[in-house]
């Protein structure tokens, strides 16, 4: 399973389609070394650290945009970050209980693609018009 950021995926803030594309980029490499046909067979935790603490830093660049521009969905957006970072952490400790099963592997890819596409086209998306109609006004 690949996942990858395109263009379509831009929410028209420069800063934050970059920081898209880094968070592409580890979801990708995470998910290379989780298939089950991945040939390395080494630990995926430093991965899925590595992907962790990046998100958390997008995570805070959005979050600061969204606080200076009032953004009223800034609540959700916020909570929705916080359950990504919860589900993060829950895979990781999935990982470290049951190794890299199949099944497992299989569902956090399709949960990691779903997420990161999902919150990218929808609600990034919302915030990237309300901060550009602050911008222009």
């Amino acid at each position: 399973m690949t996942i990858q950021w395109t263009t379509a995926l831009s929410v028209g803030i420069a800063e934050i389609d970059a920081q898209h594309q880094e968070m592409f980029r580890r979801a990708g490499q995470l998910l290379d070394a989780m298939a089950p046909a991945a040939s390395s067979g080494g630990d995926v935790r430093p991965l899925i650290e590595a992907l962790q603490a990046y998100a958390v830093e997008h995570f805070c660049v959005e979050e600061a945009w969204m606080r200076d521009a009032r953004f009223p969905g800034y609540v959700r957006h916020k909570a929705e970050h916080d359950r990504f970072i919860e589900d993060l952490h829950a895979l990781a400790r999935e990982h470290e209980a049951r190794g890299r099963a199949a099944f497992a592997s299989l569902r956090a890819a399709k949960w990691l693609t779903q997420w990161l596409d999902e919150h990218v086209r929808g609600t990034d998306s919302e915030m990237g018009r309300f901060l550009a109609s602050r911008r222009s006004s």
